[in-house]
């Protein structure tokens, strides 16, 4: 078969997803763009009852481990399965479905569906724009103790930036969005996951708020804060 589509349902996709092939989901007309990356295109569709996110994958050029290994949508699910086993303090996003299509083993493209997070907006606009919300000191105390778990669990979890996770401020929940990587690896996770997470803290945090998030990371670091800080600096808007 030259030509070949797959979709994995997690659980019975509810309508009018259910109603559509791959072919259906790809073209799907009417959603709100929300996000346009350099391989990929996130978009908002708001059904009666329903609030979904739908990932979009275009590759223009052959990925050629993707011809044997599993799938970036697949793997984007297995690791978000992984985060919300390790017990970091942090939920995860609900996938409703993933799919790929593929020609000679060469991945087409691919899409991710999720629901949407009920009450959940970005941590990084929540922290961005509500200084004074009543709710932020439980948002931050929440979102500092998700990153002393991350780093004596090891988990090297690429793209630990404050974008990639939703807060619900009224339970001061956190949703990790996006994870493509996340293998227990800490000479990764200190070269790349520990100070990208430090990198937004510098970056949306108070004075306040850094000192604290500082003297509790610093207390389960395996090494000096200070090399952490010179990390992220990388990270940091130049």
């Amino acid at each position: 078969m030259l030509t070949g589509s797959k979709i994995t349902t997690i659980r019975p996709l509810p309508p009018p997803w259910a109603e559509l092939d791959y072919e259906a989901i790809m073209a799907r007309p009417g959603g709100c763009l929300v996000n346009d990356g350099r391989s990929s295109r996130v978009h908002r569709f708001d059904d009666p009852g329903l609030t979904t996110f739908l990932k979009r994958y275009r590759f223009r050029k052959i990925h050629w481990r993707h011809c044997w290994e599993k799938s970036q949508v697949a793997r984007e699910y297995e690791n978000l399965v992984r985060i919300r086993q390790a017990e970091l303090g942090c939920r995860t996003i609900e996938i409703l479905a993933f799919g790929e299509r593929r020609r000679l083993r060469v991945l087409l493209d691919a899409f991710l569906l999720s629901r949407a997070v009920p009450g959940g907006v970005r941590l990084s606009l929540f922290l961005a724009t509500r200084p004074s919300d009543p709710r932020r000191p439980a948002v931050v105390k929440k979102l500092i103790d998700f990153g002393t778990r991350v780093i004596t669990s090891q988990l090297a979890i690429t793209d630990l930036f404050f974008r990639n996770l939703v807060v619900v401020p009224e339970a001061a929940e956190l949703y990790l969005l996006d994870v493509q990587r996340c293998p227990r690896n800490r000479r990764r996770a200190a070269r790349k996951t520990w100070p990208q997470f430090w990198a937004d803290c510098e970056l949306f945090l108070t004075p306040a708020e850094k000192e604290y998030a500082a003297a509790r990371l610093a207390a389960c670091l395996p090494e000096p804060f200070s090399a952490l800080a010179a990390r992220a600096a990388s990270f940091l808007p130049k």
